[in-house]
């Protein structure tokens, strides 16, 4: 049985993000280190930061 399609508002948005070299290394061993998509990381700390700056 086929997955029933999301609404446009419930899908995620691709961006394209920069960063230094030593912070994409740093990230890529954390995320193998607990078994984490590079986008899931980066989500919860969107998250936390806009939580923690009340937007």
């Amino acid at each position: 049985m086929a997955r029933q399609k999301k609404e446009p508002e419930q899908k995620y948005i691709r961006q394209n993000v920069s960063m230094e070299p030593e912070q994409m290394k740093q990230l890529i061993k954390y995320c193998q280190r607990e078994d984490r998509s590079i986008s899931w990381v980066i989500r919860q700390a969107l998250s936390e930061y806009l939580v923690r700056n009340g937007v």
